[in-house]
């Protein structure tokens, strides 16, 4: 029984001889494998081969790897690595990918300088590693974590058909299959490639503005693939940014899995994360609790969630083993999930300041409860200085947003069985307070697990005995904390995002954590840590796992739309874009400097512009929210702009304020003089772009 509680490695655990070759060339081929992926996805985007990029693919890979290693062997005696080569590359990039990001804030020299010094990191955790510890990972792990990686990439290129299809041309417009969001990732990609610290880096609304920086550090990697190809970095999102983030969710549930049950179950979790269905392709008919529509629309998701496996990895063995320092690791890359998504960090920040209170063994309960007492305070103090600050969004657990959020819910339900139910529950009969509670607590356990979560507590059932409580109680948690943000917090008012993302965001790592665990247990109480026995068994696997990859085959088409809204309902609606101001754009980026500012007629609401171009906009208004006043302040001086009648105004006005490049607009009326309209660098259905020299 203990066994199955606290399952630990032989003592001795070197492999044989042939078993050392046979796991160097599983890892090699697990190497290829991960380069092979990433030049797919960019042959598919980009419909060429290029060497180059090859190229840049091994780097990253050996950089990652190289980084991975010197963790591994820097924490080898706080978590065993019984996910192979998969938990090697997830750590290694984030230890790589984050230490880019910050050298990109700090550093004056931009991203050749950023790249080789971490080059050459990465040669001196390579021998760190091998001189520190030559065996870092469970051999018995290698093909498993082989088959994790094709498992995932090749989810990640299914799940990625819509974004890595070449945008499509209706008449004169082109339709990029993506949700409106795109234009927004693809500027910050473009932003972060070209930066020379913190200086240079610009509120995407309004030049000289500094930017509002929290959690843009996921870009940086698709950024310096961006400036190591030459590649647009509209084809970098579709290429690398979104698949690569699917990718990495799949080696997150795998390495979280193996580090509790073993590398085979946690293949079984990967599959069950990055192929089966969710709640919505389940029937349960709610797109926008969707974990595929979630994490795929909020880009920085999936790079949270992965960055949160790995703070959960090194907690739950901290709590288990009584190792403190694998704890304190624990926070530390929590507190790095920060700067890839913040509301990720704010989902797990109590649980896991306070998890170790509960399950730490071998502490008194009277210390226990002194200890969290004390961590909750310094929760709330900290909760209570982040309200003061501009830019942290409202964290009121009053309640106040719940009948808001399921009435936002309702509309957001499909017609069908579901919608027609809690319609009636919330909108035409009356309860108390505690069976609306129930009733909305059923509404989000429905729409955001589907099957998933009755699955989990078949699995806690059956295996309440068998495993430790930390283990037991942790997915269980997870769904607690998430419920208890969706239901208790209040709705944002203070426009940093929209209303309801702290209520929403969160359901992501939720759903991650149920159907991870869930799928690993099964596994894990059905065969154990290994593959399964006999022809019959092994057959009747691969096809479970060759029917799990009908799923995104089903479901892909559409996916970053949303139906009950109807202006979203299809791409064509919010994401098509005129050709010739495609056109137009791209000319502006083949012909100026990279920190060149432009403006155009219409102050660019999408970000369509300031993508395509990969250059700063002087003013830009926003379909998501109303400018700030010092935003508003330029906008109307730009209408002024628009109305001057004297050449060498309008050009004084461009030297002024730096203004490089004008975008004028067919539709867009300007009081310039006709002579002046004829000068336009460039000219295609009406769409003129002028070059003001500075």
């Amino acid at each position: 029984m203990n066994s199955l509680k606290n399952p630990e490695p032989p003592g001795d655990m070197s492999p044989p001889r042939g078993s050392q070759t046979m796991r160097k060339a599983i890892n090699l081929a697990s190497f290829a494998a991960i380069v092979a992926i990433l030049f797919f996805w960019q042959i598919r985007v980009s419909r060429q081969i290029s060497w180059t990029a090859l190229a840049s693919f091994v780097v990253f890979v050996l950089i990652c790897l190289a980084y991975g290693r010197g963790f591994l062997a820097a924490t080898a005696k706080l978590v065993k690595n019984r996910a192979g080569l998969s938990f090697q590359f997830l750590s290694g990039f984030f230890v790589a990918n984050t230490l880019l990001f910050f050298a990109s804030l700090v550093s004056p020299f931009g991203m050749p300088t950023n790249l080789s010094i971490l080059a050459l990191g990465a040669l001196g955790m390579a021998a760190f590693g091998a001189r520190l510890k030559p065996d870092l990972d469970d051999f018995d792990a290698s093909l498993p974590s082989l088959l994790c990686i094709l498992v995932s990439g090749l989810a990640a290129t299914l799940w990625s058909t819509d974004s890595q299809t070449q945008p499509v041309l209706q008449g004169q417009t082109f339709v990029y299959q993506t949700w409106q969001d795109f234009f927004f990732h693809v500027r910050e990609i473009s932003a972060f490639a070209n930066a020379k610290g913190a200086g240079t880096l610009y509120h995407f609304r309004m030049s000289d503005a500094p930017a509002l920086l929290y959690h843009f550090a996921s870009y940086l990697s698709a950024s310096a693939i961006s400036f190591a190809t030459n590649t647009p970095a509209v084809q970098i999102y579709s290429s690398f940014q979104l698949p690569f983030g699917i990718f990495l969710t799949g080696i997150a549930a795998f390495s979280l899995i193996a580090s509790i049950w073993g590398s085979w179950p946690a293949l079984a979790a990967t599959a069950a994360v990055v192929l089966l269905p969710d709640a919505y392709q389940q029937g349960f008919a709610n797109k926008y609790l969707s974990y595929t529509f979630m994490s795929q629309v909020n880009l920085g998701s999936l790079y949270g969630i992965a960055c949160a496996a790995l703070a959960w990895i090194f907690m739950l063995e901290g709590s288990r083993r009584g190792k403190i320092m694998a704890v304190l690791v624990g926070y530390v890359f929590l507190a790095i999930c920060l700067f890839y998504k913040a509301h990720l960090f704010v989902a797990n920040s109590f649980l896991i300041l306070i998890y170790p209170c509960i399950f730490f063994p071998g502490v008194r309960r009277r210390w226990r409860f002194a200890i969290g007492l004390a961590l909750t305070g310094i929760y709330v103090g900290a909760i209570t200085y982040s309200q003061t600050l501009d830019r942290v969004p409202i964290l009121r657990m009053d309640g106040s947003g719940i009948g808001s959020y399921i009435v936002q819910q309702l509309g957001n339900f499909d017609e069908g069985h579901l919608k027609a139910y809690f319609t009636q529950v919330f909108k035409l009969e009356h309860h108390s307070k505690p069976i609306d509670a129930l009733n909305a607590v059923a509404l989000l356990l429905i729409s955001t697990f589907g099957l998933w979560f009755p699955a989990a507590l078949l699995v806690l059932v059956a295996a309440r005995k068998k495993m430790d409580s930390a283990i037991l109680a942790f997915p269980f948690f997870v769904t607690a904390n998430y419920l208890v943000m969706s239901i208790g917090l209040a709705m944002d008012t203070r426009g940093i995002g929209t209303p309801d993302e702290l209520l929403s965001r969160p359901l992501v790592w939720a759903y991650f954590v149920i159907a991870a665990w869930t799928g690993g247990a099964i596994y894990h109480l059905a065969i154990g840590n290994r593959p399964p026995k006999g022809l019959p068994a092994q057959t009747g696997l691969f096809a479970l796992l060759c029917l799990a990859m009908t799923s995104p085959f089903v479901f892909s088409k559409g996916l970053q739309t949303l139906p009950t809204w109807k202006e979203k309902a299809k791409y064509e609606q919010f994401n098509s874009v005129p050709v010739c101001l495609v056109k137009a754009a791209v000319f502006i980026r083949d012909n100026s400097a990279p920190f060149d500012i432009f403006q155009d007629s219409e102050n660019d609401p999408r970000f369509v512009v300031t993508a395509l171009t990969e250059r700063q906009v002087f003013a830009g208004d926003s379909i998501y929210a109303k400018p700030e006043k010092k935003v508003k302040e330029r906008l109307d001086g730009l209408t002024d702009f628009r109305n001057m009648q004297d050449v060498d105004e309008v050009q004084r006005y461009a030297k002024v304020h730096h203004i490089a490049w004008y975008l004028l607009y067919p539709e867009t009326q300007v009081a310039w003089p006709s002579a002046f309209l004829e000068t336009a660098s460039f000219n295609c259905d009406g769409y003129r772009v002028f070059h003001f020299a500075n």
